[in-house]
């Protein structure tokens, strides 16, 4: 498939003309990244705009000691970058790849040029925007806030919303465990012991990545106990 056929697919540039998406496919690079392999690093200078075209990778930002927390997963179709395509400062986390993945880096000065002239894009942008900005909010609350196993359950309840048919169906996760831990803030053993949990007070059925949902208003219950 060719650069503008992968670029016409993504949500974010429906309604552009050809004439401009070809240009933009004109000045896009892309790159394939196996998994665990960086595409950008914490700090790095880059002037440019990402669009995920196929694959799922990870924004992340590590402590001096190498503790990782993860901030938001992008799936396939979805930009990343804003922060660094709109000004001159680095980049401040990392992005890595959870499964091979292809991705579309286009020049910050070319997404600002189409920007001015195509406002529906801009349109979307702040609303991506805005919808991460939420994102990063409800993360900071639920690490400030609540309690290992309330993230957890949180987590899980959010997952099911996102990939299981209907509500009470089995679902699997899009990452492995340790991944997941990163992301609630918490290690690999901790979540191991609250599955286990869940699954003794069958709030939740789990096998590896595949979950189920058993109880959804006792698992969304702040109050079932640490």
């Amino acid at each position: 498939m060719s650069t503008f056929e992968n670029l016409r697919q993504i949500p974010l540039f429906t309604g552009l003309n050809d004439q401009a998406l070809q240009a933009l496919a004109g000045r896009a690079r892309m790159g394939e990244y196996a998994v665990e392999e960086r595409i950008v690093s914490q700090s790095d200078d880059v002037q440019a705009f990402f669009i995920v075209l196929s694959g799922r990778v990870k924004i992340s930002r590590s402590s001096p000691k190498g503790k990782e927390q993860i901030l938001y997963l992008v799936e396939e179709g979805q930009p990343f970058c804003f922060c660094t395509a709109f000004t001159d400062r680095p980049y401040p986390v990392d992005v890595t790849a959870l499964e091979p993945s292809l991705v579309a880096m286009i020049p910050a000065r070319d997404m600002e040029d189409l920007a001015r002239n195509a406002p529906g894009l801009m349109l979307k942008i702040v609303q991506i925007l805005s919808g991460r900005l939420l994102e990063a909010m409800n993360l900071v609350e639920a690490l400030a806030l609540q309690g290992t196993q309330e993230r957890i359950a949180g987590f899980l309840l959010h997952a099911e919303s996102c990939f299981a048919d209907e509500p009470g169906t089995a679902f699997s996760l899009p990452i492995s465990h340790r991944e997941m831990a990163k992301i609630v803030g918490t290690t690999s053993e901790t979540l191991s012991r609250v599955i286990q949990k869940l699954k003794r007070r069958n709030l939740i059925e789990a096998s590896g990545r595949v979950i189920r949902v058993v109880d959804h208003a006792e698992l969304s219950d702040a109050d079932y106990g640490e």
